[in-house]
């Protein structure tokens, strides 16, 4: 159909395809997560459903969409549309190595090495000859290596997430397995380098001898190695050359650009383009920009990505689900591939130090597929064989049905299953390994604000020093920091700082750290000198013509929407401040407002106890972020009696209006406590509200029309 169309009109299909695919991504990844799942299966899920072989074909009568908005063009998607995603695995593979840590790499590489060649040798061996028995075809089958390929990668992303909820990266099993899923990612595009220069080779038609495979293998990882070699010697090299064109977002655009260089040689040598941008994101990743790179491309790769897995799913025939061979060889495809990576990762495992348990942690980590098999289906769907001198796709329509059932079980499976082991309280090794260079450096901090204070001063004084540091995942608490060659990572943990490093280098990080508390303390005295704050009363004292007084503020909150009629409490019994508080926050756990009462009552009291929030005229407005509600919400109390012993306070308090607001909300949360304060500093709404006969009455004086 495209053919039909004027380039305008390609370009503006094209442009009505990006739209709907991101949004189709974006809502079922989304959904995906809210189940507990990766978002790629959610992103797959969607291709399938928007694909051509679904709604995709559905015919619209409009000029263009005649056949769908996803028609099929010569079996597949369309050639642009497939270019993008293609570009979407290059990123994939270039992000993917920059992430790459080499120390831990380097670190656990033997034990790595072996634990991913077993994985890499039985899952290739046992999907191979599955193939030789579901196709009667022989080994060296394009389509038996294709499952044989398919079976061996590990999706780093997944077990690392799994880890990181797990707090279990650091340990002897986290860091063997990640070790091992990236030696058996480079072992898997290796092997496909292979088998795409013995597929090109037999592209006559002619039978490939053994030798002529021994020089294919040995170029593939000949080049593969040279060049890795190579971009690791001069990656600060290539670092400082890219760093002559700042600002950060400008060197990272040109590091992105020598991996779609890197990719497209190594496609021209007979390798996989994955395979290059790999390479270079790999030899990046030690240097300073990596971090930088991968921030300034997060854009990028969160457009082109997702473009991937969702035209990834189109390429799904549903229709053949329905064939009950698929779904039998599928299964067993997913059951052998399962038991491969279980067999062949835990019994190296094993005799590496491993006891039973570490090992078998070990095997279930290594079981998601993930990404990287749906790159090398992906490719075996637009890689050509001559069958009976035709050529054909060597990942049919079944078979790539087969492999995404594969994908998705084992990317399914792993997470409860590793999580599982993970969760048992035993070590995993049968020996302790003492690691010399390892050192932990702790700073305890008092407070959350002042931790925050802290960490912003501490990053930026890193900054100066010529360290770049990268957010591992958001949430996590996890920070890498890297200059040059120096690298080390920071661990928080409630108001706990925990840096992990060389012994040389936690000297660098208590220098940093001290000096930083200097400028704290230097800034906290100069502060104290030029102003000591007086209390809410000041902050928030106003003329008489204050327009929070007088209703006018266009901008205004409507205390209705926070304050319910139950949450207005009549007759305090409260004596003092903290009892007060504990009696509204009692009243809207009552009332179903809170999550946590009491961690909502200590929140309210360490900020009164920092700064009293009592006003002139018998009010206090104590108030706090916690998370002990999930969302904006206050409640008002009357003491027309008065409460005698409250703190800071000449005469005694006789309105306690309590508001909480979630710790992370975006909630205008500091603008209803000013607005609220901004009515009671006029002595005539103070006396409304203590003559207020009910709720509704005492809602309605602070209510702005």
């Amino acid at each position: 159909m495209n053919g039909e169309l004027s380039i305008t009109a390609q370009i503006a299909l094209l442009a009505i395809q990006i739209g709907v695919i991101l949004f189709a991504a974006r809502c079922c990844g989304v959904a995906a997560q809210k189940m507990k799942v990766p978002s790629v299966l959610g992103e797959l899920v969607a291709g399938i459903i928007i694909g051509p072989y679904l709604l995709g074909k559905i015919g619209i009568p409009l000029h263009g969409f005649e056949n769908g908005l996803f028609p099929l063009v010569k079996g597949s998607v369309s050639p642009l549309l497939y270019s993008l995603a293609t570009l979407g695995s290059i990123v994939l593979l270039f992000m993917s190595g920059l992430e790459t840590d080499l120390r831990i790499f380097f670190r656990y590489s033997v034990a790595g090495t072996i634990v991913g060649l077993g994985g890499v040798v039985f899952a290739f061996a046992f999907g191979d000859m599955l193939g030789m028995v579901m196709l009667d075809a022989g080994f060296m089958d394009p389509r038996c290596l294709f499952l044989g390929i398919l079976g061996t990668a590990t999706s780093v992303g997944i077990t690392a997430r799994i880890l990181s909820e797990k707090k279990r990266i650091d340990s002897p099993e986290g860091t063997t397995i990640l070790a091992a899923a990236v030696i058996d990612d480079v072992l898997g595009i290796i092997c496909l380098a292979i088998v795409m220069g013995i597929v090109g080779a037999a592209g006559s038609g002619g039978s490939v001898d053994w030798g002529r495979i021994g020089i294919i293998a040995l170029k593939s990882v000949g080049i593969w190695l040279g060049v890795t070699a190579l971009g690791l010697v001069f990656a600060h090299k290539i670092a400082k050359f890219l760093k002559v064109f700042p600002p950060s977002g400008t060197y990272a655009i040109l590091a992105f650009g020598l991996s779609l260089l890197l990719a497209g040689l190594f496609e021209q040598a007979g390798l996989a383009m994955i395979v290059g941008a790999y390479v270079m994101g790999l030899s990046l990743s030690k240097t300073d920009i990596s971090f930088a790179v991968q921030h300034q491309l997060e854009g990028i790769s969160n457009f082109l990505v997702p473009i991937f897995f969702v035209v990834m799913g189109m390429l799904v025939d549903v229709s053949v689900f329905k064939d009950a061979d698929v779904l039998k060889w599928g299964l067993i495809y997913s059951a052998i591939c399962v038991a491969t990576k279980i067999l062949g990762c835990a019994v190296p495992a094993y005799f590496m130090n491993f006891n039973v348990l570490g090992a078998v942690r070990i095997g279930m980590g290594m079981i998601p597929r993930g990404e990287v098999a749906l790159i090398i289906a992906g490719i075996g769907t637009t890689t050509m064989m001559v069958v009976n001198g035709a050529k054909v796709p060597v990942i049919d329509s079944k078979l790539f049905g087969i492999a995404i059932m594969m994908t998705l079980i084992t990317t399914l499976a792993a997470p409860p299953m590793l999580a599982a082991v993970l969760s048992v309280k035993k070590k995993g090794v049968k020996k302790d390994v003492e690691e010399e260079e390892a050192v932990n450096t702790f700073y305890e901090l008092p407070s959350e604000s002042i931790r925050d204070f802290v960490l912003n001063l501490m990053l930026d004084k890193f900054r100066r020093e010529g360290f770049r540091h990268n957010e591992i995942g958001r949430g996590d608490g996890m920070t890498h920091f890297r200059r040059e060659d120096i690298a080390f990572s920071l661990i928080r943990s409630g108001n706990t700082f925990k840096f992990e490093s060389s012994p040389s280098e936690a000297l660098l990080i208590r220098t940093v750290m001290y000096e930083t508390f200097v400028e704290i303390h230097y800034a906290m005295t100069t502060l104290k000198e030029f102003a000591a704050p007086g209390g809410l009363e000041n902050a928030v004292a106003s003329p008489a013509g204050d327009t929070a007084a007088s209703g006018k503020k266009k901008d205004s909150l409507r205390i209705d929407r926070v304050l319910s009629p139950d949450a207005v409490v009549f007759n305090l019994k409260a004596e003092n401040t903290a009892d007060a508080i504990k009696e509204l926050v009692g009243r809207l756990m009552q009332n179903g407002a809170l999550i946590d009462a009491e961690l909502c009552e200590k929140d309210v009291l360490e900020r009164e106890n920092i700064m009293s929030t009592s006003m002139p005229g018998g009010v206090a407005l104590p108030h706090a972020r916690t998370d002990g509600t999930q969302k904006l919400v206050a409640a008002i109390g009357i003491s027309r009696k008065g409460c005698p012993a409250c703190e800071n306070d000449e005469d005694p308090t006789h309105i306690f209006i309590l508001s909480l607001c979630p710790k992370d909300a975006t909630q205008p949360y500091l603008q209803f406590v000013a607005q609220v304060a901004g009515v009671l500093t006029n002595p005539e709404k103070v006396a409304e509200v203590l003559a207020a006969p009910d709720a509704n009455a005492v809602r309605d004086i602070f209510l702005v029309r």
